[in-house]
């Protein structure tokens, strides 16, 4: 099974200008992502697809291609797999490479598992039914509770779903939010769907979930007020490896 690795990172944020270029704990957010994705051993060609030439030195740093991504493809209204199959295109045309399963890791989540990309990677010859295989966190606030105000001057508000009662989180199901760590889909998934204009159309009719143990995996920069609670996991983070190399050397461990 061949596996092209994909980080996309669009410019123009109006929520947080610049945000790839942020810093946590003295180092490029987008740089998170490239240390992840180059620890993966079962990618078998990675690149990233972007608009922001600013990225480009942090590309060559790590020695990973740099494919521009055209205008039309780098808009607040662009579809992130329409970017994908630009890079697929230009791969196949340039260079006869095409892909069985496509692994996208968007460069504003800094704080990833060991291991992960390679895992859902491995579930795909686990699930050959599958057409794509995502990370996602299980949502904590249920949207039946949510509020919509219908008066701004007045703060007066009514329900944002109708018909529900229950009033304890254990009267609903679990719901899932797809996050942007890991979006994992087969190729022939990618082109079967192009064209369809449906939220999430392009992972086709069965995707899988890999449900995230804690939800600084599912972490997305989109803020500048998140870069804080970022940079406290990656210090959780590593302070948890730390603790668990001592473990692993002390006498008697393994």
């Amino acid at each position: 099974m061949k596996t092209l690795g994909i980080i996309p990172a669009r410019k123009g944020s109006l929520r947080f200008p610049d945000k790839h270029h942020a810093l946590l704990l003295g180092k490029p957010i987008f740089s998170y992502t490239i240390d992840a994705a180059l620890q993966a051993n079962l990618i078998d060609r990675l690149v990233i697809s972007s608009d922001d030439l600013d990225l480009l030195p942090l590309a060559e740093e790590h020695g990973i291609e740099f494919i521009h991504r055209p205008p039309k493809l780098a808009t607040a209204t662009s579809a992130l797999d329409d970017a994908i199959r630009h890079v697929c295109r230009f791969l196949s045309e340039r260079d006869g490479f095409d892909p069985d399963v496509i692994i996208t890791a968007q460069g504003n989540v800094p704080v990833r598992q060991e291991g992960q990309i390679d895992a859902v990677i491995r579930r795909f010859d686990e699930l050959p039914d599958a057409s794509a295989i995502c990370t996602a966190q299980e949502v904590r606030l249920r949207p039946e509770w949510a509020k919509l105000i219908t008066d701004e001057k007045t703060g007066a508000c009514g329900s944002y779903l109708t018909g529900y009662t229950g009033y304890r989180a254990q009267d609903y199901p679990n719901i899932y939010l797809v996050d942007g760590a890991i979006y994992g889909v087969r190729a022939s998934t990618l082109w079967e769907q192009e064209g369809k204009t449906a939220f999430h159309s392009w992972f086709g009719d069965n995707l899988h979930l890999v449900v995230q143990d804690h939800e600084m995996f599912s972490l997305e920069v989109d803020y500048p007020d998140q870069t804080d609670l970022a940079e406290f996991y990656l210090l959780r983070k590593d302070k948890a490896n730390r603790n668990t190399e001592s473990s692993a050397h002390a006498p008697g461990g393994g």
